[in-house]
């Protein structure tokens, strides 16, 4: 699937109604593209409500609302064109978890769209958690406005009273779809989830009372979810005001809010089955609760395990796999998904999919399995080898084959965007020389325009794949010809026609055979040099303009180059030049600092266009793929450390692989990275509710080390460290007044005896 001026490069939502894209466009680097589904786009009615909605919606400028770029058709595809958030939609959120104060300030900057959206006499009609995404900063921003609705077919838990009886929407319609959503965050479900819908059903009745702690916001969520419109706020900027007059009435739980919470009752449990199974004493669980604040979720998988020991009895291969589980044998099914994979990986004609499914089956058995471990980090190592090996060799088409399954295994790839990148270089460097001996065969050497746009073009098709043979083969034409029509001029005694022509000549090739016997019968014009110190006084006023290489055909570097390609040795010229590339270097690295790119790249192939130097524009290009690399691993490793705080790897199994640990390398490489800075507060408010959770069921000294691991991540949260004061003065007391045998290990812990210790917190 393709549209036009954008690269699409994977998949990131689905729906019935559309699929939405990640892609990159030239000019504003990464966006999301919404195709509507082929059965609905084909639908005239709801086409036409879809884009008369999305017309209205670029219409909207608010810091709360996605803002939609275009709207659009090719083919049979509709498509639109938004901002990409890389925070995730609303569910995402809380799965990892939201603090309290990031779910008000939420709710409230929705709030303030749907405000600035009303005052526009535009309603959104389709308030749902997968509408609301978040930015990099955590903020909260509202997506389809008036789009999503347009194709709804049926009423949802968000739809207010009014709209699933078809009676008239307006904007109190939204609060009470934000009602919804504010009632879904706070409880884990949306409300009347679980009663019926419509005429005489469950919404005509108050919504269920929220629990005890979030008593303070029962007024508000009574107020939006009124079934009459009349009973609700009567606007959205009421609702934000009452949220702020609760946060200032009085104090809120010091919570986060997760719909995929871990508790250590949890893994208290998954460690007692696993003991109960292999017979371990205290002591022996005791150290297994230590191993899981490695990996939170490898208790939880061997309690599954566990769970099927009481068949074994019945079935010995039940029996064998349930000892797997718990680490006391191989896993026989291991064994057999193994040797596949082995068999594919010595298939020299192997694909890359089969191989790497193979591995992965292998995984989901034994999670740790060093070879499968290694045949796909190896296998990957390979594939990208192959990738440039393709390159190198001109096979742009089987670059793109392996480059695609590549993508299409790993979409995740730290260096699948330079190597995208790579191969779009090459195509349209083949595109320019094609298309530019197209040109010169039409218009001839002989026709100046077509040969200063061919010098261009063929320089930009080495700057995008040095070393271009074709390239470089037609520059030497090209300098050959103009410099034999210089020579020509030149002992014609028509000065101005030989410099132009040495100049067109030494642009494309700056050593072309016969260039100094050419430049000898220039030097023995009398008017030279007084041509020359006219160009130099030129030149020098448009360094002073800022006119460095812009706009072409009237600037110093033009200029200067002109002088030096009759007077290579012109020491003005030479020096002019020279501090031309290190404005241009400094504008460039001004650029790349902050973190500017595509103007960045815009420069640096002006400036091979300019014919300013060779050395500078690979300096130019190798900063410039350092930086894109920088980028890209950056976002790499917060994705990962995302995946590993949901999965609950704060701070395990291992120094290098966990949550923090990520994150802090992707500081080290991007200081204040707001994805970052996000991460790393959302997993000190998990460890620090596990800590109260283990504090709370008398896993004191565990608590303890969780609140230290919290407080490593985040040092100046001062009422965590005065918890943390408390907590050791009571273990303190009770280890003085003499212990209980199940305090003896606590004790044991605090002693630093017996036991294994927790793992340091990465990066402190």
């Amino acid at each position: 699937m393709q549209i036009p001026g954008y690269r699409l490069q994977r998949e990131i939502a689905r729906s019935e109604f559309a699929t939405v894209y990640l892609a990159h466009h030239p000019m504003r680097g990464a966006v999301a593209i919404k195709v509507i589904a082929p059965a609905v786009a084909s639908d005239a009615a709801l086409c036409k409500r879809f884009l008369e909605a999305a017309g209205r919606a670029r219409a909207l400028d608010h810091p709360g609302i996605v803002r939609l770029h275009e709207v659009g058709a090719h083919g049979v595809l509709l498509y639109a064109v938004m901002d990409y958030l890389r925070g995730g939609d609303l569910d995402r959120n809380l799965a990892v978890g939201l603090h309290l104060q990031n779910v008000l300030q939420a709710t409230k900057q929705l709030a303030l769209a749907l405000d600035h959206a009303h005052s526009k006499g535009i309603h959104h009609l389709g308030v749902t958690p997968g509408n609301i995404l978040f930015n990099a900063q955590g903020a909260a921003l509202l997506s389809d406005f008036g789009t999503s609705s347009a194709l709804l077919s049926r009423a949802s838990d968000y739809t207010s009273p009014e709209q699933e009886d078809g009676g008239v929407a307006d904007g109190r319609s939204d609060l009470y779809g934000l009602g919804a959503v504010f009632y879904r965050m706070l409880t884990g479900h949306p409300p009347f989830a679980e009663q019926p819908q419509g005429q005489g059903g469950g919404r005509h009745r108050p919504p269920p009372p929220l629990a005890l702690q979030w008593a303070p916001f029962q007024d508000i969520v009574r107020s939006l979810l009124a079934h009459s419109p009349d009973d609700r706020f009567q606007s959205a900027a009421q609702v934000a005001s009452a949220l702020d007059a609760v946060r200032s009435r009085r104090p809120l739980p010091d919570v986060a809010i997760k719909t995929q919470a871990v508790t250590v009752a949890e893994i208290d449990a998954a460690a007692g089955a696993v003991d109960d199974v292999r017979g371990e004493g205290s002591a022996s669980r005791e150290r297994r609760r230590w191993a899981v604040a490695w990996g939170l979720p490898l208790a939880l998988v061997a309690l599954v395990a566990v769970g099927m020991a009481w068949q074994t009895h019945r079935n010995p291969a039940t029996f064998e796999r349930a000892l797997a589980a718990v680490g006391l044998m191989e896993h026989p099914d291991v064994v057999v998904a193994w040797r596949e994979a082995e068999f594919l990986q010595q298939d020299p004609e192997h694909r890359l999919a089969p191989l790497v499914d193979a591995c992965r089956e292998v995984l989901a058995l034994a999670p740790a399995h060093q070879g499968a471990l290694a045949a796909i980090a190896d296998a990957v190592t390979r594939w990208k080898a192959a990738v440039r090996a393709a390159l190198a060799e001109g096979d742009t088409d089987l670059a793109a084959m392996r480059l695609n399954e590549l993508g299409a295994v790993f979409p995740d790839e730290a260096e699948l965007g330079a190597l995208f990148e790579a191969l779009n270089d090459h195509r349209q460097a083949l595109r320019l020389v094609v298309d530019t001996a197209l040109l010169l065969a039409g218009g001839g050497l002989s026709h100046a325009e077509s040969a200063d746009l061919a010098i261009a073009n063929y320089r930009e098709a080495l700057r995008l794949v040095p070393n271009n043979p074709e390239a470089i083969a037609a520059l030497d034409a090209i300098a050959a010809h103009y410099g034999a029509a210089a020579a020509n001029a030149a002992r014609a005694g028509d000065l101005q026609g030989a410099m132009d022509n040495m100049e067109r000549a030494t642009a494309a090739n700056s050593e072309f055979a016969g260039a100094e016997a050419v430049r000898t019968t220039l030097s023995e014009a009398e008017a030279l040099y007084a041509e020359i110190n006219t160009l130099l006084n030129e030149a020098a006023e448009l360094r002073e303009q800022g006119a460095l290489i812009d706009p072409p055909g009237h600037n110093a570097a033009e200029l200067y180059r002109r002088v030096l390609a009759t007077q290579p040795d012109d020491v003005v010229a030479v020096q002019g030049l020279a501090e031309v590339a290190t404005q241009v270097r400094a504008e460039f690295a001004a650029l790349l600092e902050r973190g500017d790119l595509e103007a960045a790249r815009a420069l640096m192939e002006r400036t091979a266009a300019s014919g300013i130097g060779d050395d500078l524009v690979m300096e130019m290009n190798a900063r410039y793929d350092g930086e894109i690399n920088r980028v890209e691993t950056v976002k790499q490793l917060v994705t990962e450390a995302e995946a590993l705080c949901a999965e609950g790897y704060i701070t395990g199994p291992s120094l290098e692989e966990n949550c923090v640990a990520k994150l802090r390398e992707a500081q080290r490489l991007d200081p204040g990275n707001a994805d970052a800075v996000r991460l790393l507060s959302v997993s000190a408010t998990q460890l620090e509710t596990v800590a109260r959770e283990a504090f709370q069921i008398g896993m004191k000294a565990e608590g303890l080390r969780y609140l230290d691991l919290a407080l490593t991540i985040t040092p100046g949260i001062s009422r965590w460290r005065e918890r943390r004061e408390r907590w050791q003065a009571e273990i303190d007391k009770e280890a003085a007044a003499g212990s209980s045998p199940n305090d003896a290990a606590t004790a044991a812990v605090v002693a630093g005896r017996g036991l294994p210790p927790a793992p340091e917190a990465p990066g402190e």
